[in-house]
């Protein structure tokens, strides 16, 4: 069963929303899911979290429902709710910390559903974009990758939109390697082809967040290789000898 782990509310559908479209099955796990977040203009009210939280949540199922996804909540609150700024990444190891054990509690609980043997794709956020509540995530991973990649295979999702910035893009996937210094990474690219309408239609969905104008551009990775429309994970692998990483783009064979 896969699992996507999700910081907030639309980071999966943004991120990989074609993907889980495809392949139709899995749990959707969102971790901050308390939220007073809204992209609303500044001459308009500031709604109170309570609405916003239930606003983002609703989208969320709707979401699973379309894709043929069950949905469960950590019911953290993000960042932006505790007063904190987004980019603000000096508190990203107490953020790390206060999320760690019910979210490996999550996680390992999820794969002992799994069918016997097998092991099922578990896809977090790189990081990519500097948001603390991203970076808690990806950092959690990294630091139980042993016991994780014994019961899944993991991906590291480039976080859509803010992969689509070269530069955030750059500067996130350096943070990630060190996260995994002692791994190599391999990136799988996953064309979206003529799947791009059904994205943007998913993405649609979280009409909350109707300040972000979907585009295909906006939404797809800023790759140095392609320019198509696309999503990308980075699988772990143990390190080259000569200590290189690898950015290679891999068949979606499996995928």
């Amino acid at each position: 069963m896969d699992v996507y782990l999700s910081p907030h509310s639309d980071d999966i559908c943004f991120s990989l929303g074609a993907l889980v479209s495809k392949r139709q099955a899995g749990t959707l796990l969102i971790v901050y899911s308390i939220s007073q977040y809204h992209p609303e203009p500044a001459d308009r009210p500031v709604l109170p979290p309570d609405i916003v939280t239930r606003t983002r949540i609703a989208e969320d199922h709707a979401f699973a429902a379309a894709c043929g996804l069950d949905v469960r909540f950590l019911d953290f609150e993000d960042a932006a709710f505790m007063g904190r700024r987004v980019v603000d990444l000096t508190w990203a190891g107490e953020n790390a910390k206060r999320i760690e054990a019910t979210l490996m509690r999550a996680l390992l609980q999820l794969a002992s559903k799994r069918i016997p043997g097998e092991r099922s794709w578990l896809f977090c956020p790189s990081g990519i974009g500097a948001h603390v509540d991203h970076v808690a995530i990806s950092s959690v991973v990294a630091r139980n990758l042993g016991q994780l990649a014994a019961l899944y295979r993991i991906g590291f999702y480039e976080d859509l939109p803010y992969a689509s910035d070269p530069k955030k893009r750059s500067e996130g996937l350096a943070r990630l390697v060190e996260q995994l210094r002692g791994h190599t990474l391999r990136r799988l690219s996953l064309p979206i082809g003529d799947a791009v309408g059904r994205k943007l239609a998913l993405i649609g969905l979280y009409r909350s967040q109707c300040g972000m104008h979907a585009s295909a551009e906006r939404f797809t990775p800023a790759a140095e290789t392609e320019s198509t429309p696309h999503e990308a994970i980075w699988i772990h692998e143990p390190i080259e000898p000569d200590g290189s990483l690898s950015d290679t783009t891999g068949s979606t064979s499996g995928i």
